[in-house]
Order: structure tokens, then sequence, then C-alpha cells
């Protein structure tokens, strides 16, 4: 089981909000122009600065391409080796300590803990500010000069 997850910081006055897609088959470079437009629509369709953790995957000729087409996009990369500066890694620590040292009966039964786990989440406003923290960023965006 894999999963992707966006924290997004809104404008003023806006939660942290956890958006997620998992998926059996992984995600490959192909996939993230899609995920990313779908990320995009779910916020709306404004503006979107995309803080990505330095993976190869990230920064292959082809995604590149795809995403410079995007004028509401911004991508920003953090540093090499800096797991502590993405608030992401967080959440996925706190999953990995909810659903490890148990025995699992099926892919199935894991699967459903692993979404049990992330919607709750996304539910808990406060917790994703916190993951947010975690890295040292402030969950309260400066606000709107529009």
């Amino acid at each position: 089981m894999h999963a992707t997850g966006w924290l997004c910081v809104g404008p003023a006055g806006q939660a942290v909000r956890l958006l997620f897609t998992t998926s059996r088959a992984g995600f490959t470079h192909y996939d993230f122009p899609e995920l990313i437009d779908r990320v995009h629509r779910r916020l709306g369709g404004g503006p979107v600065v995309l803080v990505w953790d330095n993976h190869a995957s990230h920064k292959t000729k082809w995604l590149c391409g795809r995403l410079e087409a995007r004028e509401w996009l911004t991508v920003v990369l953090l540093p090499r080796y800096a797991p502590e500066l993405n608030p992401v890694e967080a959440l996925w620590s706190q999953l990995k300590r909810r659903i490890a040292n148990r025995a699992y009966r099926s892919l199935e039964e894991l699967e459903g803990a692993m979404r049990s786990y992330l919607l709750s989440a996304q539910k808990r406003g406060e917790v994703l500010a916190g993951f947010v923290r975690s890295a040292h960023l402030t969950p309260d965006p400066i606000p709107s000069t529009t």
C-alpha cells in the first residue's frame, strides 16, 4: 500500500488541510501531474506553491516539463536529505507508529487501518497544524493582498 499526502496551508483564516491518495501499485513521476492537478482542483483552482522533497522522481526532465506548463504552480524543492523540513514526514511517522507492530489478516485490513488514520487526521486541524509546526513553519499563512 502506497500513499501520497499533501498538507495544504491556505489563505489566512483557513485551517491546514490534508489531501491524500492511496494506491496498491505505487506512484511514479508519470502519476504526479494528475495528482497535482487533482489537488489544485480540490483547493479551488488558485495559485499553488508546492514544497517538495528532493526525491529523484520529483526532478525528472519529463515531470519538470509537464509542471512548467502549469502557470498556477510554483515548485520549491527542499534540500536533499532533510526530512525534518517536510511536514508530511511527521504525518507519515505518526501513521507508521499507529499501524506498526500489529499482525494484519489481509492487505485490505492494513489498507483500512491506514485510511482510517488518514481520514481521522483530516478532521483534526490542530494536529495537521502541529505537523506544519514540526518543520519549524507557521501554519498561519500570510494574509492575501488580493
